[in-house]
């Protein structure tokens, strides 16, 4: 007989505490909520200055990079723990556009293409330039299916040439590369325009989010190249999507921790009737029911990078990531400003900056419906082999 197999148990290490401590102290110092409301009211896509810190003497671009192309070989559990800290301060840029949008396409198309070598000369061309903060990239897909496939009208040619429009691509207008999801001969795949190829017009939005940047992209005949064998391109955005899902729900627990704390201490201070709100009941189930939020929410999010990426668990944990924490920090912010009473709703307090980071981070790689759609399968799938009824 076989030894019964069990999981590793999950615990945090002294070097993920190290991290943490190590990535909040950095932003707490560099890139406070009160300094993203001041790159977003100027204008500024973000502080080059903290870019080039994080890079060369943090290393949180290459941290969950392989060695072999320049980074430090980190996991996706030590990625979330960066993300999640960013969440907490409302961090924009290019960091998640980059690291979490753009970077798994690249590392999903060469453990795809392990072993043929089709994959591994872009990889090695631009992760190293990710790794040390020389590059900027952008992920450009139009939308999702409810099974998970990426909906895209852009085309490519025989010859890679992309022709088409992504109507909203975050940080689209400033990114050095842009990773672009067009439908070719063989079906959809991501194919790599870098900046100023003939026929790219980058035309920046009004974004929800005024802590980060986005564009339309039009392609006429842009000249592209095909990231790998374009024949396994949807396996690739499939991977890399599941990824970045949990990357993204990393980061709305961090919002959502945020958001809470912040109404819990105005609870603790704000005097009404003559008593502190945080005495009234309402308030106090209310804050309640948003740290249980919060709480299933880091939950859903740790549990999904823990998992092996690229393994049907993965996929499934990254779905269920994403199902809950998008409507849980919306939730959450929306509790914070009715919470905060009459100052939630005026521009210069925080609330409505996590309110307007919970919606579009909802939004960003399908609805929390279209992550439980892509789950149903495999929940109606148990049911029958386990005799559940319907």
């Amino acid at each position: 007989m076989y030894a019964e197999q069990r999981e590793p148990e999950f615990g945090w290490t002294d070097e993920h505490r190290g991290l943490r401590e190590t990535v909040r102290r950095v932003l707490a110092d560099r890139a406070p909520v009160s300094r993203a409301r001041e790159l977003a009211e100027a204008g500024e896509r973000h502080d080059p200055a903290l870019w080039s810190e994080l890079a060369g003497q943090v290393g949180l671009q290459g941290l969950a990079l392989p060695e072999r192309y320049g980074g430090f070989g980190g996991t996706l559990l030590d990625l979330a723990i960066v993300v999640e800290e960013m969440g907490r301060v409302l961090h924009g840029g290019p960091f998640l556009p980059t690291v979490g949008l753009a970077a798994p396409v690249l590392l999903a198309a060469d453990a795809e293409h392990a072993g043929d070598g089709s994959a591994d000369e872009a990889a090695a061309e631009y992760l190293p330039r990710i790794a040390d903060g020389s590059l900027t990239a952008a992920l450009a897909v139009e939308a999702w299916s409810p099974a998970g496939d990426p909906l895209v009208s852009t085309t490519a040619d025989a010859g890679g040439r992309l022709t088409g429009t992504v109507p909203v691509v975050l940080d689209g207008g400033d990114a050095d590369l842009l990773v672009v999801a067009a439908n070719g001969p063989a079906g959809p795949a991501p194919y790599l325009v870098e900046a100023g190829a003939a026929g790219l017009t980058r035309t920046p939005l009004e974004t929800l989010d005024l802590t980060r940047r986005a564009a339309r992209i039009t392609l006429d005949g842009t000249p592209a190249r095909a990231l790998g064998d374009p024949a396994r391109g949807s396996a690739v955005l499939a991977r890399a999507r599941a990824v970045s899902s949990v990357l993204v729900s990393a980061e709305q627990v961090g919002g959502m921790t945020a958001a809470t704390d912040l109404t819990a201490e105005y609870a603790r201070t704000r005097r009404q009737f003559g008593r502190l709100i945080g005495s009234f009941q309402g308030v106090k189930h209310r804050l309640a029911d948003m740290a249980v939020r919060r709480e299933m929410a880091h939950s859903a999010a740790y549990w999904a990078a823990w998992q092996e990426p690229g393994t049907p668990g993965f996929a499934q944990a990254s779905a269920i990531a994403r199902a809950y924490c998008g409507d849980a920090f919306l939730q959450t912010g929306l509790d914070t400003i009715q919470l905060h009473g009459g100052i939630g709703f005026t521009w210069e307090h925080d609330a409505h900056l996590y309110l307007r980071r919970a919606r579009a981070d909802r939004a960003l790689l399908g609805s929390p419906q279209q992550a439980r759609a892509e789950l149903a399968p495999a929940v109606l799938s148990r049911a029958t082999t386990e005799g559940i009824p319907a």
